[in-house]
């Protein structure tokens, strides 16, 4: 059996960087395949290999969102993988950033040429985006996704640094993730831009 590198796979299934939109689906909607190291990447001849398989070797910038500003590419921080919608299967965490970060999240049963995003990204409602958090760490602990960000205070000036350390927590409700909570450290000075 021969293996080819995930790049190559894409080249294969057709797939381009030029903005496709990846579609949200439920979480139900999963396929029973076992999760693989990050080494078995799926093979060009018979694409298929489920997202668990290419892991964080995954070509992310490809998958996720792009940046508001057209001008901008976005920039894939952290990738993450564990099991957050409870199939036994590593889902993908993928903190990506523009102006300021956001977290999508891939099920880790879709296929690897086209992975399913479930959800709105985390940190995308309007109140995360008035905090403009830039992710600095990742994790998921027992089904809870915890992202800490550095940020700035509710009305404060965004073209002032951030000076606020926030460790948001969300977990998936349903097909919805819901946000648990959100603790803020104002530092008082400047943290170091990200």
């Amino acid at each position: 059996m021969r293996f080819v590198p995930f790049v190559a796979l894409m080249l294969v299934a057709g797939c381009t960087s030029g903005g496709e939109s990846t579609p949200s689906v439920s979480p139900s909607a999963t396929a029973s395949a076992s999760a693989s190291t990050s080494t078995d990447l799926p093979e060009a001849e018979a694409p298929g290999g489920n997202l668990a398989s290419a892991g964080k070797d995954a070509d992310w910038d490809t998958f996720v969102l792009p940046c508001e500003d057209k001008t901008r590419e976005p920039t894939v921080q952290q990738v993450v993988t564990a099991d957050v919608t409870g199939d036994g299967i590593a889902d993908a965490l993928v903190a990506r950033a523009c102006d300021s970060s956001t977290v999508e999240v891939f099920d880790g049963s879709s296929p690897a040429q086209r992975p399913w995003r479930i959800d709105q990204p985390l940190l995308s409602s309007p109140t995360a985006e008035l905090r403009r958090p830039w992710v600095t760490g990742l994790e998921v602990t027992s089904g809870e996704i915890i992202i800490k960000a550095d940020g700035h205070a509710v009305g404060a000036d965004s073209k002032a640094c951030r000076k606020d350390r926030l460790v948001f927590a969300f977990k998936l409700v349903g097909t919805d993730f819901t946000q648990l909570r959100l603790e803020n450290n104002p530092t008082g000075s400047c943290l170091p831009a990200g």
